[in-house]
């Protein structure tokens, strides 16, 4: 009469909870990682929606509506306890108006977000960003 397990079925035994484990530990960590890129990218976009809705609210000749690109003076911005993001509009004339492209960029692990000095730099960054295009009509 044979009792209890033999050595060779623990180990499998141990073996498949190991891996029923480490799947689990991998779903976790993969799932704080995507509610973090959420969160990152929720603020971005009110940021975005906002930078948009004052610059439509400006006066047609005001300096921030001026051809060209821009950089919120306040950058970094702080949003939801949160800092490192970085808001850019770029200005350009259009026959309807001025065509705006708004822009938020954050850092996220090893790509650090900047004082992008231009449209072209800010995309070679790497840095997770969000994009906003409105056209503001002429007066």
């Amino acid at each position: 009469m044979n009792r209890g397990f033999s050595l060779l079925e623990v180990l499998v035994a141990l073996l498949v909870i190991m891996f029923l484990f480490t799947a689990a530990a991998k779903i976790s960590i993969l799932a704080t990682r995507s509610g973090s890129y959420a969160r990152d990218h929720t603020c971005a976009a009110v940021l975005g929606h906002t930078g948009l809705v004052r610059l439509a609210g400006l006066d047609y000749g005001s300096p921030e509506l001026q051809e060209g690109w821009h950089r919120d003076p306040s950058n970094p911005i702080e949003y939801d306890g949160r800092g490192g993001y970085y808001r850019f509009w770029q200005i350009d004339e259009s026959t309807k108006g001025k065509q705006v492209v708004l822009s938020v960029a954050w850092d996220e692990g090893m790509r650090k977000a900047a004082d992008f000095g231009s449209q072209i730099s800010l995309k070679e960054s790497g840095c997770p960003q969000v994009s906003f295009s409105e056209i503001i009509p002429a007066p």
